[in-house]
């Protein structure tokens, strides 16, 4: 792929330097000092869905060799799109969610996958109604749904002021509990959780009564009160304490060593759906 085939300055960016490395948004090179401006979004774009670049490979005559910097092109003008706030990329940068399913096994698009929800948190508001639709479409495999629901929570870690429509995004997909599957909600649920959106428990336990939530990713209903801070886990563990005997007057007797264990078993078992839960929002593809 010849320079010549992007103009100016974009063309800068398919020999730039190595794109991976996973950098915050605050560690990105400043493309601006390349001389891009919002005048090359559109080439930017063209760039950062090129599926030339996504899917090279080096030719007989090592056109690209080794220290070929053009696969990382992508990266950089996905980055440069999300620097400039460019809400017309928002479409054609959801559109590469699902490059997702080869993440895993390819450096450069694992990288990718990360900085896209950095990229569509930066552009903020405009983003949320195309994630929303994107989210309430089930053509879309579920993983790369997930993903748009971690993004619209990270709009919400960028801009607090933006966190009413996040929630409102992510509660109106919850709403539809009995269509989603039961992954679906627990995830949904999850972002809900760490937006600390206590108006929306009427809604998730409603999906929990009816059964549509998977406790693998999100734990019970009693999980999600303690995470909202409404329950503790000593209260928990009291709930856990066995029942009476024979439903007569005469109590059964619980130790203080039974209760102790109890309270240990219930701590093992919350401390291991919380690991679950953190795993899945590090890796929500697994």
């Amino acid at each position: 792929m010849p320079r010549n085939s992007y103009s100016s300055p974009v063309n800068q960016l398919l020999d730039y330097q190595p794109g991976t490395g996973q950098l915050s948004p605050d560690e990105w090179p400043d493309y601006q000092e390349l001389g891009i401006t919002a005048e090359d979004i559109p080439e930017l774009i063209r760039m950062a869905t090129d599926e030339d670049l996504y899917n090279i490979q080096d030719d007989e005559n090592d056109f690209f060799g080794e220290d070929s910097l053009l696969e990382y092109a992508p990266i950089h003008a996905v980055r440069a799109l999300g620097q400039l706030r460019a809400s017309s990329a928002i479409e054609p940068l959801i559109s590469l969610f699902p490059k997702m399913d080869d993440a895993f096994d390819n450096e450069v698009l694992f990288c990718l996958i990360e900085e896209l929800t950095d990229v569509l948190s930066l552009i903020g508001l405009p983003a949320i109604p195309p994630l929303a639709a994107y989210l309430a479409d089930d053509s879309h495999d579920e993983t790369w749904r997930v993903q748009a629901t971690v993004t619209i929570k990270r709009i919400a870690c960028v801009y607090p002021e933006q966190q009413a429509h996040c929630v409102a995004a992510l509660s109106k997909q919850l709403s539809a509990f009995e269509e989603n599957s039961p992954e679906l909600n627990g995830h949904i649920i999850s972002m809900l959780i760490d937006l600390k959106a206590i108006d929306s428990l009427p809604l998730i336990e409603q999906a929990f009564e009816a059964g549509r939530v998977d406790d693998e990713v999100v734990g019970d209903f009693d999980d999600v009160q303690v995470y909202f801070g409404l329950k503790t886990r000593n209260d928990l563990a009291s709930k856990s304490l066995p029942p009476t005997g024979d439903q007569q007057t005469t109590q059964k007797i619980v130790t203080h060593q039974q209760s102790v264990n109890d309270h240990e078993s219930l701590n093992k078992a919350q401390q291991k759906r919380e690991a679950r839960r953190q795993r899945n929002l590090r890796n929500p593809s697994k």
